[in-house]
């Protein structure tokens, strides 16, 4: 246990001093801020409203559809094929800690930035609506929560399938392409085939407004919650049996 702990610190201190974990953060905190007076400016332009309460599962839709799987691609390549291809792994296996607490603290690494990211957003967004003026009751902010803790599910499933899809890539840069490909195609395949959006975990990117809505049963949730958790487990007891036999 003490070395996938010291693992894991290893692996969040490399994801910190990237610059690209940098970027997305800084980023992550910008847009909101960006969009939310961008929204005031016109506001008296267009009649809209600023900010609203909703503002933070708004803004959370536009990121679980695009800029955190966007992260995954980017952070899943930077952590299997561009350490395997710059041989940094092999410095990571001549420590005392087996293969698959190397692969397990790689992707909790990972899982944590996704978190990470969701918490600088609605922090942002909640700020946001604080300095308008729309900050909402109690029960709002307990919706925000349960939307974003659901979103950090679906997303956290969604990365074991890239962190799979990685082991077949070689280089980084090779896996963000075939990433945004796959990605693309499995966001589309539902039009040709409904029932592909079943069990694809790319199509509950906004996974957290079932959570909000009144109308759906509890036993739905439920299913998709397992859904979801099996689909994870699947995907990266895959991607760990391609990383086993990957050479350093």
């Amino acid at each position: 246990m003490r070395s996938f702990q010291a693992g894991l610190i290893n692996e969040l201190l490399l994801l910190m001093y990237r610059k690209k974990m940098i970027a997305f953060l800084i980023i992550s905190a910008c847009i909101p801020v960006i969009l939310a007076l961008s929204l005031h400016a016109l506001q008296p332009i267009l009649g809209l409203v600023a900010v609203s309460q909703s503002f933070p599962v708004q803004m959370l839709g536009m990121y679980t559809a695009f800029w955190i799987p966007l992260f995954i691609f980017v952070t899943a390549a930077d952590l299997f094929p561009n350490e395997t291809a710059s041989r940094t792994l092999k410095l990571a296996l001549l420590r005392p800690i087996t293969r698959f607490r190397v692969y397990a603290a790689k992707t909790a690494a990972l899982v944590i930035g996704i978190g990470v990211l969701l918490a600088v957003l609605g922090a942002v967004t909640l700020v946001c609506g604080l300095f308008a003026g729309a900050a909402g009751s109690g029960s709002d902010w307990l919706g925000t929560g349960k939307a974003y803790l659901a979103a950090f599910f679906a997303m956290s499933a969604l990365a074991s399938v890239f962190v799979f899809f990685s082991q077949f890539f070689k280089s980084a840069g090779s896996a963000i392409i075939g990433s945004i490909v796959l990605y693309g195609a499995a966001k589309l395949a539902p039009f040709f085939a409904g029932s592909v959006s079943v069990f694809s975990p790319a199509s509950y990117t906004d996974w957290h407004l079932l959570w909000l809505s009144p109308v759906v049963s509890g036993s739905k949730l439920a299913v998709t919650s397992l859904l979801l958790a099996s689909g994870c487990i699947l995907f990266l007891s895959l991607g760990y049996s391609m990383f086993d036999r990957k050479e350093a």
